[in-house]
């Protein structure tokens, strides 16, 4: 008789115990702590190199020195600058620096001013009235702070050897008029600082233009009293 060939009977698969199971998916204490300290570490070196990227191209934090933009900026205060997608724009506070191998060394360092203009915009100072016109507009002018030497609020410029500038070096300057007229030519701003009297800025023939490839950023923030910027 043909017998049919039988075929092997199939294994059933062991089922494994409730302890094995448990051995083969709950980690060791000691992975698990490592893993979770890596994670930290990742997390925190991601962050690091966040911060880094951040305050290499886009931020800085600079501190105000001396007195030339008072009573907007006073001396040791923090700020917080941006040249992030910048362009100069008038009533900016800006921080600049000077890269002429011919300016004087208390002027090689980083100075804060207010753009008054930019290129392509005339300027007329009138040191007598201190008034100032930008395209034959007169200025709004808020920011504005005159002192005397004494540190007496005035009206008008000082045009002595007390104040700090010289702007009667100025090539742009009319001794006979008491009036400096200036056209800002391409790529630079005029600035000056907000403490009139006392600031060494663009009426300075030491500092004239001010290339805004030399601009390090727009003010952003002041920290401490906390201070939003805006030429608005």
């Amino acid at each position: 008789m043909n017998q049919e060939p039988r075929l092997p009977e199939a294994e059933e698969p062991q089922m494994p115990s409730p302890e094995t199971e448990e051995k083969q998916t709950k980690p060791a204490p000691l992975l698990r702590l490592a893993s979770s300290l890596f994670d930290v570490v990742e997390m925190f070196s991601l962050a690091v190199l966040v911060v880094i990227l951040i305050f290499t191209f886009a931020l800085r934090l600079c501190r105000v020195d001396g007195s030339s933009m008072e009573n907007t900026l006073h001396e040791g205060e923090n700020l917080l600058i941006s040249d992030l997608f910048y362009t100069p724009r008038q009533n900016d506070v800006v921080v600049f620096h000077l890269t002429e191998p011919t300016s004087p060394k208390n002027l090689q360092k980083t100075l804060v001013k207010r753009v008054i203009a930019t290129e392509g915009q005339t300027v007329r100072i009138d040191f007598g009235t201190g008034e100032i016109y930008i395209d034959g507009v007169l200025y709004d002018d808020p920011y504005r702070c005159l002192k005397t030497a004494s540190g007496r609020p005035t009206d008008a410029y000082l045009n002595t050897a007390d104040a700090d500038y010289r702007f009667t070096d100025n090539p742009h300057f009319d001794a006979e008029t008491n009036v400096l007229t200036a056209t800002v030519p391409e790529g630079h701003v005029f600035v000056m600082g907000d403490n009139r009297n006392w600031s060494r800025d663009s009426r300075d023939s030491d500092i004239g233009f001010v290339d805004t490839r030399c601009i390090l950023g727009r003010v952003l923030l002041r920290l401490d009293p906390f201070t939003v910027f805006s030429a608005e």
